[in-house]
């Protein structure tokens, strides 16, 4: 793919917790990083917050974020940093609150590269999952990059699969279970969706988004980001 995905970074789940800290891990000059997370939550909205070892934190820009306010139950989100310098040791922390239920955080990291630099978030969308299996919305392609899919089943069905994605799954028993998940986008404008296969019937939530590749035309709709890029 234009934009490549390094997916060693293991998951990190906490049930019943309300934190999730990655492993340790070195950042390259340039390197793209993309943090998916979930939670469990029910009552009300489900918020995310995302910090790391640094001092002070790096400038994490969020990307989307999906909870029972705007849909079903189970919260999801994702961000992106894009270091302009190496890191060695990096952490990477998520913390959920809200209402009561709102625990069992659980935290995956990738790494890119061939992004762009300037503008790495394209095109994006997000849905309820409620059927097994489950097709996501689409979304047009701004650039031959990397498409990207998180969710997370409140009814913790179980494991679930893909189709046509590189998953990372989790399963807290009585509690959620999902994935994160990439698959390569082979030009622009195409119509791009990822499949999630449950072993029975979910609900919950997930979003999708687009990594653009270096390369591509800028786009204006993601102006709004720049004064957030990293650039530690």
């Amino acid at each position: 793919m234009a934009v490549t995905v390094d997916n060693t970074i293991a998951r990190v789940n906490n049930l019943g917790g309300t934190t999730a800290t990655s492993g340790s891990f070195d950042v390259a000059s340039g390197d793209l990083l993309v943090v998916c997370a979930n939670s469990d939550e029910d009552l009300g909205a489900c918020n995310f917050a995302i910090s790391d070892n640094q001092t002070p934190d790096l400038g994490w820009t969020l990307i989307a974020d999906r909870t029972d306010v705007d849909g079903n139950e189970g919260g999801v989100a994702a961000y992106f940093y894009h270091s302009a310098s190496s890191i060695s040791g990096l952490t990477v922390t998520i913390t959920v609150s809200g209402d009561a239920t709102t625990d069992s955080p659980s935290i995956k990291v990738y790494k890119c590269t061939g992004h762009d630099s300037a503008d790495p978030l394209g095109a994006s969308g997000e849905g309820n999952l409620s059927t097994d299996p489950q097709t996501t919305t689409a979304i047009t392609s701004e650039t031959a990059g990397a498409f990207f899919c998180l969710w997370t089943d409140w009814n913790q069905t179980g494991t679930p699969t893909s189709s046509d994605l590189t998953i990372s799954t989790f399963d807290m028993a009585l509690n959620i279970s999902g994935a994160s998940g990439y698959k390569s986008i082979a030009s622009a404008g195409a119509s791009v969706t990822g499949d999630i296969n449950s072993p029975a019937t979910p609900l919950g939530n997930y979003i999708v988004f687009e990594i653009r590749a270096a390369g591509a035309a800028s786009n204006p709709a993601q102006a709004k980001f720049m004064p957030l890029l990293g650039v530690g």
